[in-house]
């Protein structure tokens, strides 16, 4: 019986990949290595394929399926409709750093930082939420014994120390809309234990951008979240 179905999404390059990694290495957790993007599908279909993630979870003896896509953020009421009792964990990130990252990634400073922005307001509006736990990035860093013991109790899964060597056994997630070589580095980051990402922002992050998140639009964001 699956007695749970969480969901990791929120900004792109605020650790989703990394907490639904050390999640996945839970004895009653199933997980698709994989975004799905499924509740950006046709209602009928996305049933059809969710039940087919359900159906993976029994066979294997789960008791509890997760699913990570950094878009589902946006489709928060949706899934709520269709999968009663979902529980969402939305990790959030210092500004600097994760418009950093996704400019690395996308190649579009702009872009990104209109991301972070819209991403996370939809984040911020589910604070308080009594099925939403909103964690920072930066926390899990600090102490992530303390954070993941926190994440499993809200998904009413029991912590384990063992969890945060979740790198002894190397995943591999599947990123078709990735080049080659992105999907190597995120499989290469995900796969060694937690690492300090803080303060990238310093040597990549450029002046336009950083006043924007400081004192322009993302500043409320910023401040709402404790960075700054």
């Amino acid at each position: 019986m699956i007695r749970c179905q969480g969901f990791v999404c929120g900004c792109g390059h605020s650790g989703t990949t990394l907490i639904a990694t050390i999640l996945a290495s839970h004895p009653d957790v199933y997980l698709p290595f994989e975004e799905t993007n499924v509740f950006f599908k046709w209602t009928p279909l996305a049933l059809y394929r969710y039940s087919k993630l359900k159906r993976a979870a029994f066979r294997a003896g789960k008791s509890a399926l997760l699913e990570k896509t950094p878009r589902h953020v946006r489709r928060v009421d949706r899934i709520r409709r269709l999968v009663p009792g979902a529980k969402f964990v939305m990790p959030v990130r210092d500004g600097r750093d994760s418009v950093a990252s996704l400019t690395r990634r996308l190649g579009d400073a702009s872009a990104s930082l209109d991301r972070w922005i819209s991403d996370n307001s939809l984040v911020l509006a589910e604070q308080g939420s009594a099925d939403v736990l909103i964690y920072r990035y930066e926390d899990l860093v600090e102490d992530p014994e303390a954070i993941v013991s926190k994440i499993c109790a809200f998904l009413a899964l029991s912590f384990r120390p063992n969890l945060l060597d979740y790198h002894r056994n190397p995943q591999r997630w599947l990123t078709s809309d990735a080049s080659p070589k992105h999907a190597d580095l995120r499989n290469r980051q995900i796969n060694q234990p937690i690492y300090d990402g803080r303060g990238r922002w310093k040597r990549e992050l450029g002046e336009a951008q950083l006043k924007e998140l400081t004192e322009g639009r993302g500043k409320p964001l910023m401040e709402a979240f404790g960075y700054i």
